[in-house]
């Protein structure tokens, strides 16, 4: 699993600086204003409808599925199965994205309320050119989690890598002749591309494709049913990050692009450690679940759940220390002003506050699908959810948002803490006192680190620093233990 997550965090750590580097040119060229405003609330509706798809809710309902329907009857029926998925993928898709040019005014309107005129019909205009970006992305997504479930990762954690090169593009070329909806043709193109660099793939393993649809196969109706919990579970998911971006729209003009860019900084140890990790270890939980394998279960999860605290708990210790270091690092250039930095740096440093909730949430969801369970992951998801939207009206007044932001950090806990006691009461004991033990280990080494990276006064040498002292600490366990050194009884 080390090795095979290794390789695929770099892939996705570029992907992820390539994201930030977009952030940043759009930072350059529009600072924090309305057109960024609009821009980042077409974006993430769009983005929010892929998350039903692909690496969402679909994926991981289809994979355990697949590999049931492969052990009982063989390679041939479960190759005609990934193609009938395949194809209801496409048709859905292509109707939401029909739906969402037709309805952006309506979309834009009902999310966010407090825009003026003026933005929701640019926001509006910029979702519709948007709008075949959903079509392409839940194809890749979905495509993609094939892929992983054949073993090969590499391929789909690169696909961020052309979709952050489009914007790049599209930003530097293309914003002087067609100013912010340059950048909604960018991400179109590059959920295209997207799409292009996972198919021809996924056409050399399978070696052929069908257009045909096996409606009468008990599987699909399976998936169907199984679906639509956690397509639940994942929209309250989702729907966070949108609840955020409603309330943001009531604050002074530039919240929601600050939301947006602390986000994208906080998600980058959730995309490159949670998604990744989570991603690489579902196959093996889905078939350790399909042979009533719980020791194999346990020891996966408690392996998996250590190596992500290694990651992120020092991750978290600096994006709420230097937090305004990190965003006027990343941000601050061109029009992004200093007022821009202080908003955009204390968002961030409340959202960071709730890091190793977010990776704890991606995993232990997986842990539940792998047995065939979409609807307590759903349940929980919808209590955050509830959650998030009462503390939004309870710290918006006196936070703004960081209130906003802390909401979602706390909502993200409470989920994380369901999560784990039900799954450990109902589904595989887990081995809690070493999880908590190493999670102890974390935050202390990486306090001490913290301590020591404050005697100096450049941001890049103190995060240089931080990260020696940081793995000098742990030199001792990788030499001796190896990967035995994240789970060892």
């Amino acid at each position: 699993m080390l090795k095979k997550s290794i390789n695929t965090m770099i892939i996705t750590m570029i992907s992820r600086i390539l994201g930030l580097f977009r952030g940043t040119l759009v930072a350059y060229f529009f600072g924090s204003s309305e057109l960024t405003d609009a821009y980042y609330s077409a974006f993430k509706i769009s983005n929010f409808f892929r998350q039903l798809l692909g690496e969402g809710a679909l994926g991981n309902t289809f994979i355990p599925l697949y590999h049931k329907k492969r052990k009982e009857q063989g390679e041939e029926e479960s190759t005609k199965y990934i193609f009938s998925v395949l194809n209801i993928t496409f048709l859905f898709s292509l109707l939401i994205s029909i739906g969402m040019i037709i309805f952006s005014e309506q979309i834009i309107g009902i999310i966010v309320v407090g825009f003026n005129d003026e933005m929701r019909l640019l926001a509006a205009k910029l979702l519709r050119i948007m709008s075949f970006y959903f079509l392409f992305i839940s194809m890749s997504g979905m495509i993609g989690s094939i892929l992983n479930n054949f073993g090969y990762f590499v391929i789909p954690a690169s696909t961020a890598i052309f979709f952050n090169l489009s914007i790049i593009f599209s930003a530097m070329c293309l914003t002087k002749y067609f100013s912010i909806e340059a950048l909604a043709y960018g991400v179109l193109f590059g959920g295209f591309l997207q799409f292009l660099v996972v198919f021809f793939p996924f056409l050399l393993i399978l070696k052929k494709y069908s257009l045909k649809i096996e409606f009468k196969d008990i599987y699909l109706k399976l998936l169907g049913l199984k679906l639509l919990p956690m397509l639940v579970g994942v929209f309250a998911r989702q729907v966070n990050s949108v609840v955020d971006q409603f309330f943001a729209s009531f604050l002074v003009i530039g919240s929601i692009t600050a939301l947006e860019n602390a986000s994208r900084i906080y998600l980058l140890p959730v995309g490159v450690f949670g998604v990744t990790i989570s991603n690489i270890v579902f196959p093996n939980l889905s078939k350790a679940a399909a042979n009533n394998k719980k020791d194999e279960i346990a020891k996966l999860l408690a392996t998996a759940l250590n190596f992500l605290n290694f990651l992120t708990v020092p991750s978290l210790l600096v994006l709420t220390f230097y937090s305004k270091e990190v965003i006027r690092l990343v941000f601050s250039y061109g029009k992004f002003d200093e007022a821009a930095v202080q908003i955009t740096s204390e968002s961030l440093l409340f959202y960071s506050l709730g890091l190793i909730f977010y990776v704890g949430v991606q995993l232990v969801s997986k842990a539940y699908y792998a047995v065939g369970d979409n609807k307590r992951p759903a349940r929980y998801s919808i209590l955050a959810i509830v959650i998030n939207i009462i503390l939004n009206f309870i710290l918006i007044k006196s936070l703004q948002h960081r209130g906003l932001a802390l909401a979602t950090a706390v909502s993200s806990g409470i989920n994380l803490l369901f999560l784990l006691i039900i799954y450990n009461r109902v589904y595989v004991k887990l081995d809690m006192k070493n999880m908590l033990y190493m999670l102890f280990r974390t935050l202390v080494k990486s306090g001490i680190a913290i301590y020591i990276s404050t005697f100096f006064l450049n941001f890049i040498i103190q995060l240089v620093v931080f990260s020696i002292v940081y793995l000098l600490m742990w030199s001792y366990s990788a030499y001796n233990f190896r990967e035995k050194m994240f789970y060892k009884k």
